[in-house]
């Protein structure tokens, strides 16, 4: 019997051990994860609104309930416009359009490589972020249709996809060599998130032409567009995590702080510190 607890104490203070030894998540790492969880939350607020206002309309509670039930929907419907989901991927877009645009401001103060790079990421992702409000890569559809000699369907019921895609696979060209120059991890979560971004924007889009035509807008298409915003807003995440983890912020003792960035290639071989303080020790990009 006492050996029994005797086994018992160790295996608790065995298990307690472990949970010290694990290490704390970084801010980046937080930062993330509360964004996930966001996104999370809104495709699912986007989902429940839209089978409320379906229970009510079928139910036949009242006009007034289901105009009120439809006005909540279209707050959160991730596959409306100008609406809660638009604006936390734009944001999200935007947030990682300003990081990178850090990033290139610091590469080009330090005399280091792919500033032009940097700078062309952060283009690209302030574009995309207002497509997220201005909807512009659904201009493409009419023009994409008329090219294919008329509306299509199945996989290019969406016409604007093709397009999208082959300015996609030009860009990702582009920057083949400037991924590939990235610290290992960054590049592996840069990779992931495009995957995860352009698989969602362009591979589910196509998919849900064909669920479209086949079932209408029911509920296969309704879990086939959520599960496409959210990955594109979970893709958005991962990069803005990528970016994060690139960051470094230091009080320097002299007042002020230091903004560097890890693990960048500056003159052809990989440094530990690309810091925008390195010609000038006296002066910060950050004050």
């Amino acid at each position: 019997m006492v050996g029994s607890h005797e086994v018992r104490a160790r295996r608790r203070a065995s298990r307690h051990a472990r949970r010290r030894r694990r290490p704390a998540r970084s801010p980046a790492a937080r930062a993330a994860l509360l964004l996930l969880a966001v996104a999370c939350l809104l495709v699912a607020l986007s989902l429940a609104t839209r089978y409320g206002a379906y229970r009510a309309e079928v139910a036949g509670t009242g006009r007034g309930q289901v105009s009120a039930w439809k006005t909540v929907m279209k707050l959160f419907d991730v596959n409306s416009e100008s609406n809660v989901p638009t604006w936390f991927s734009s944001l999200l877009l935007f947030g990682d359009a300003f990081l990178a645009g850090l990033v290139a401001a610091i590469v080009r103060r330090a005399g280091g490589r792919d500033a032009r790079h940097w700078a062309g990421l952060a283009a690209l992702l302030s574009l995309l972020s207002l497509d997220e409000t201005a909807a512009l890569h659904e201009r493409l559809q009419i023009p994409a249709a008329a090219l294919l000699g008329g509306p299509s369907g199945g996989l290019l019921h969406f016409a604007w996809v093709l397009p999208g895609a082959l300015l996609a696979l030009v860009v990702g060209t582009a920057f083949v060599g400037f991924v590939a120059r990235l610290p290992g991890p960054t590049r592996r979560l840069v990779v992931a998130a495009g995957a995860v971004y352009l698989g969602a924007a362009a591979g589910l889009e196509s998919v849900s032409g064909v669920v479209l035509e086949a079932h209408g807008d029911r509920a296969a298409y309704l879990l086939v567009t959520a599960a496409e915003e959210g990955l594109e807003m979970a893709g958005g995440v991962l990069l803005l995590y990528a970016f994060l983890r690139l960051l470094r912020l230091r009080a320097h003792p002299a007042g002020g702080y230091h903004l560097s960035a890890a693990g960048l290639d500056v003159t052809g071989r990989d440094t530990d510190v690309l810091d925008v303080t390195d010609r000038d020790a006296d002066r910060q990009l950050v004050r």
